[in-house]
């Protein structure tokens, strides 16, 4: 087993990792399919509360060829820690390991061990929500909108529950990959096909074609001066959802200016913005754990330092 591609270390040189000591506290390296190392999720939990506590599930960016779930990039992500939510950060196979739609299929696993094992992990069955960034938007909006369907997942892999979430926010990533030039080779790489050449197939992986009258409220942020995915994917997906399920289901947020993976979007400011839409979801609007965020290190990172 030496040659097996690890997430985590292949990348960690690469991507400062959060500071998992940080969090009073956590469960890691939770195995939730054993198809494959990578096939693991850290659970870290709120400093107050006795729980059971409504759950963030993140999907790390990185063009599913890079990126692991403690990566420093999905550090504010991780900010809903400190007013009250649990945080899961899930560890899928990348596109060196698996073909698509292992990633989906991962995603669904996570959430599906998660929700098996709710009571002795001191989480919330019915408040789940998931938050992806980029690549990991893409895994997000499609565990959004396709729900319990059959011919979505792959029930052999993992444990058997629901993997039905209550809520969804996807942060710059596509809804239609006809597009898919933007991400360039990676998702050539990734699908194993030009998706150009094969729109009816690619048609079939874009969480678009999805949506219907059960779609979860969805937060859709992007940057306009992206030039990693065109904003207008979110533009598309934000028609679709308002079109289908009506406007109290969906929102979007368009950045003026700001590029892929964007410091604004990362900031305290939007992050309370996106903690604001978790408590509509989950406390209808009064979260009792709400309060100043406090920064999220990663290791060898000076405690007082923001």
């Amino acid at each position: 087993m030496a040659d097996v591609f690890r997430n985590r270390e292949e990348f960690l040189e690469a991507e400062p990792e959060i500071d998992v000591t940080q969090f009073r506290e956590t469960k890691l390296d939770l195995s939730y399919a054993d198809q494959s190392v990578n096939q693991i999720l850290d659970i870290f939990y709120p400093d107050e509360g006795e729980g059971p506590f409504p759950v963030v599930i993140l999907f790390h960016g990185g063009a599913f060829v890079t990126g692991h779930k403690r990566s420093h990039y999905i550090k504010s992500m991780c900010l809903p820690v400190t007013q009250g939510y649990a945080v899961a950060t899930v560890e899928y196979r990348l596109c060196q390991e698996a073909k698509w739609p292992a990633q989906l299929i991962d995603g669904k696993a996570a959430v599906r061990y998660l929700r098996r094992h709710a009571r002795e992990l001191n989480l919330d069955p019915e408040r789940f929500a998931v938050w992806g960034n980029s690549a990991g938007g893409v895994v997000t909006q499609l565990m959004a909108v396709t729900g319990d369907r059959a011919d979505c997942d792959d029930l052999t892999t993992g444990e058997r529950a629901s993997s039905e979430i209550q809520c969804a926010i996807a942060w710059y990533t596509m809804s239609e990959l006809c597009s898919a030039e933007h991400f360039g080779t990676e998702m050539t790489d990734l699908l194993g096909y030009n998706p150009i050449l094969y729109p009816e197939r690619t048609c079939r992986v874009s969480p678009i074609r999805y949506v219907d009258e059960n779609c979860p409220p969805m937060l859709l942020q992007h940057g306009t001066d992206d030039r990693v995915v065109d904003y207008h994917q979110s533009v598309y997906m934000y028609q679709k959802v308002k079109e289908v399920c009506g406007e109290d289901r969906v929102v979007l947020d368009l950045f003026d200016g700001e590029p892929h993976g964007s410091p604004e979007m990362k900031s305290d400011k939007n992050i309370g913005r996106c903690v604001d839409f978790l408590d509509e979801c989950f406390y209808g609007g009064k979260n009792p754990y709400r309060k100043p965020f406090r920064n999220i290190r990663t290791a060898g990172e000076d405690e007082e330092m923001k």
